[in-house]
């Protein structure tokens, strides 16, 4: 019987989540456009007043999973700007997540599978095992930030289900 890997389950994760979320991010830029509206009319949008925008809801996204994979193989955190401000600049920024993650070496993120991390929750930090993080911490958060980005998109009449959710764009 094979075991799964924590690199194997986050690199998996990383190129489903973020190919589904880049290809909504895709149909959603041909929206925009068939609306003749500017990006940021969409891209600005909120489910509610102290909730983040979509711009930032896929930002966070692309950088827990880039974060995650960095912490996991002990390397320095990857320098990812928050200045995107249209679709194609959000696009671009998953492929550079999915590129990163997809770029470490599984054996260093493995090293830590089972090594007590000091994850930093504002100004503290919380400590966790590296198979720990990635379950409880990694992927919870990518899937929030997807799963929200998604309802922005569909709140303001972007025509996606369930399948453009789950299935990443190639």
């Amino acid at each position: 019987m094979t075991t799964t890997t924590v690199s194997h389950i986050l690199k998996a994760s990383t190129g489903q989540t973020l190919g589904a979320l880049k290809g909504m991010l895709i149909k959603g830029e041909a929206y925009a456009r068939k609306l003749n509206v500017e990006d940021g009319v969409i891209l600005s949008h909120r489910l509610y007043p102290d909730m983040f925008a979509l711009t930032r809801q896929v930002q966070i996204a692309c950088d827990t999973v880039a974060r995650g994979a960095a912490r996991l193989a002990g390397l320095d955190m990857p320098e990812f700007p928050d200045t995107e401000q249209t679709f194609a600049e959000l696009i671009a920024r998953c492929d550079k997540a999915m590129a990163y993650v997809k770029g470490i070496d599984d054996a260093k993120i493995d090293a830590n599978t089972n090594v007590t991390l000091q994850i930093p929750m504002g100004p503290n930090t919380m400590p966790m095992e590296g198979r720990a993080y990635l379950s409880g911490f990694i992927l919870t958060n990518l899937h929030f930030h997807a799963a929200i980005a998604y309802a922005l998109l569909r709140a303001q009449g972007l025509n996606i289900g369930k399948r453009d959710y789950l299935v990443p764009v190639e």
